[in-house]
C-alpha cells in the first residue's frame, strides 16, 4: 500500500483494550498499523541493524556540520534520559518539540521515571511526565525551558528526506547527531512481504535511531521513526499528544458499552455508574453524535473520542425512540 492510499487518521479506530492483549501482533503487521494510524505514514525496515558504536563513528556530528535544511528541526529536538524507577536503568531517547514546551517520543517512558533532557544548547534540562498514549506508544513530556517548536507539515505521498536524531555523547557536552539522506516512498515488497518505504544506502541504516525525524527540502518536519522502525506522521504524532496533554494525560470516555446500531450510530448496551453519560443516556438509546463527529458505528465512536481530550465538555446527539435528543457532557478519562 502507498501512502497516498492510506486512510485519514480521522478515521482511527482506538480499540485499547482489545489493542493491549494484541500490541505485538499489530506492531507486527503494516497492514494493521496502516488501519489503525490511518494516514500515519509507515514504513517497515528489515535487515541487519549496526551497532551504535559503529553508527556514530560514522554519522555523529554537531549542530553546525548538519545539512543546512535540517539545522532547524535539529535544534528543535531533545534527547531526553530516563532512570526507569524500578530497576534503575538509565537510558536515552529523542523527542520532538511541540508548542507549549510539550516533547514527544514514540519510546514508552514509566510514569515516575527520573527525567532530564539535552537540548542542542543546553544539558540536564528538568522534564516532567505529562501522559501515555497507550494506543500508539506515545510518551508525552514537558520541558522546563522553552524550546521553539517544530515545523510539522504533512506526510507526502513520496519524498526525498533528510532523517536526522540528536544523541548523547557525554552528559556535560552539546548533542551530536546523526543524519542520513533518504527516501519516503516508492515502496519495495520483498520476498517476505514486509512493504519498506525507507530507501537509505546500507550504511546508512536508521533502525537503531528511534525517533529520528524526517525532514524535507523546505526545512519542515514530515514523518518521526518510532520504536518499532515505522514512520508515523509527525503532524499526527503531534495531534496525539496535544490531546493526552490537553486530557490531563489521558483520551477520553462515554462511560458506555455499546453496539453498532442498524442504519447508524451505537445502541447503547449499558451506562457506567458514575461515567460521563450517567443521568443522559440509557440502553437502547442510539448515539448519532459526539463532539460535531457522526457516529457511523462503534469504531467510529471510539476513534471521535480518541481524539477528543478528557475533560472537555463535549455535545452528544442520541436517539431515544424516534426522538432525537441532545445533551453537553464533561468526558471521562479513558481507563
Amino acid at each position: 500500500m502507498h501512502p497516498s492510499e492510506l486512510p485519514s487518521f480521522d478515521s482511527l479506530a482506538a480499540t485499547r483494550k482489545r489493542l493491549r492483549s494484541r500490541v505485538a501482533a499489530v506492531l507486527a503487521s503494516v497492514t494493521v498499523v496502516a488501519l489503525l494510524a490511518g494516514g500515519a505514514g509507515l514504513a517497515s525496515t528489515r535487515g541487519v541493524t549496526p551497532s551504535n558504536i559503529d553508527m556514530l563513528t560514522q554519522t555523529a556530528v554537531t549542530w553546525s556540520h548538519l545539512p543546512a535544511v535540517a539545522q532547524q528541526a535539529a535544534a528543535r529536538t531533545v534527547d531526553l534520559t530516563i532512570t526507569d524507577p524500578g530497576p534503575g536503568h538509565i537510558y536515552t531517547v529523542a523527542a520532538m518539540v511541540l508548542a507549549n514546551n510539550l516533547a514527544v517520543t514514540t519510546s514508552p517512558i514509566p510514569h515516575g521515571a527520573l527525567l532530564f533532557a539535552s537540548t542542542a544548547t543546553r544539558a540536564r534540562v528538568p522534564v516532567t511526565w505529562v501522559g501515555y498514549d497507550d494506543t500508539m506508544g506515545f510518551s508525552i513530556v514537558r520541558l522546563g525551558v522553552g524550546v521553539p517548536a517544530l515545523k510539522l507539515g504533512p506526510l507526502p505521498a513520496a519524498a526525498s528526506v533528510t532523517a536526522v536524531a540528536p544523541i548523547v555523547t557525554s552528559a556535560s557536552a552539546p548533542l551530536r547527531f546523526v543524519s542520513a539522506a533518504t527516501t519516503l516512498g516508492d515502496p519495495t515488497l520483498t520476498a517476505n512481504g514486509v512493504v519498506s518505504y525507507l530507501a537509505t544506502q546500507p550504511h546508512w541504516n536508521l533502525n537503531a535511531l528511534t525517533d529520528a525525524v524526517a525532514v524535507d527540502a523546505n526545512g519542515t518536519v514530515v514523518a518521526v521513526l518510532s520504536a518499532n522502525h515505522l514512520w508515523y506522521s509527525a503532524q499526527f504524532v503531534a495531534r496525539v499528544a496535544d490531546i493526552v496533554a490537553t486530557g490531563n494525560g489521558c483520551h477520553s470516555s462515554l462511560g458506555i458499552t455499546g453496539t453498532s446500531a442498524q442504519g447508524g450510530g451505537v445502541m447503547v448496551t449499558s451506562v457506567a455508574r458514575h461515567g460521563s453519560a450517567t443521568g443522559f443516556l440509557r440502553a437502547g438509546d442510539v448515539v448519532l453524535k459526539v463532539a460535531g463527529h457522526s457516529i457511523e458505528n462503534w469504531n467510529s465512536l471510539l476513534t471521535a473520542l480518541y481524539l477528543t481530550p478528557a475533560g472537555a465538555l463535549t455535545n452528544i446527539a442520541f436517539l431515544r425512540g424516534s426522538v432525537t435528543h441532545h445533551a453537553v457532557v464533561i468526558l471521562a478519562c479513558a481507563l
